[in-house]
């Protein structure tokens, strides 16, 4: 496993990413391309920018989202040190000390983020019906991103997702705590 590669220090928060997330993106640019350009019928360049342009868009509302649980585990006083990008998703970096949680602050960092994306995705509803009949790149990425951060990253991050040590999403994270919640009586 390749050492993680250190984008630097944003809001406070040391980003990093993995090679296999790198080759990710670059990966989901050239399916997007194909993606758009058959569905759209654009030009080989345009498909390429609006796969190029979807990937970076991908990776910038990732880091909103991660943003989001940054800003509420801030509130609860209890931060994050960092993102760390694994894939075409990231998970929030905790300092290694940090003390045993009650669940209610799990929650309330897991539901930091989603929030964000859903509010771009359904602010971009209206310009992604507009734009999306005209074609082009232009109107695949607005549809793309209005999609993306609305059912993705909105709404699809409180999917009750919860593979311990594997892959954990908020709403895994949100139900698992609720659960212990119940269980404790709390």
């Amino acid at each position: 496993m390749s050492r993680p590669i250190n984008l630097g220090t944003w809001f406070g928060l040391k980003f990093t990413i993995s090679l296999w997330s790198i080759v990710s993106y670059l990966a989901t640019a050239l399916a997007l391309a194909l993606v758009s350009g058959l569905w759209l019928a654009l030009s080989a360049n345009d498909a390429l920018l609006a796969g190029a342009l979807s990937a970076v868009m991908m990776f910038l509302c990732e880091n909103l989202h991660q943003w989001g649980h940054s800003r509420a585990a801030r509130r609860l006083g209890h931060p994050m040190i960092g993102v760390h990008h694994f894939s075409l998703f990231s998970f929030c970096v905790y300092p290694p000390d940090e003390p045993p949680l009650p669940p209610s602050v799990h929650i309330r960092r897991a539901l930091g983020g989603f929030w964000i994306n859903l509010l771009i995705g359904l602010l971009l509803v209206p310009a992604s019906i507009t734009l999306w009949p005209t074609g082009g790149a232009i109107g695949w990425l607005t549809a793309f991103t209005a999609f993306w951060n609305g059912a993705v990253l909105g709404l699809g991050a409180l999917l009750p997702i919860d593979i311990p040590g594997v892959f954990t999403i908020d709403g895994g994270t949100i139900l698992r705590c609720w659960r212990e919640m119940k269980r404790r009586g709390a």
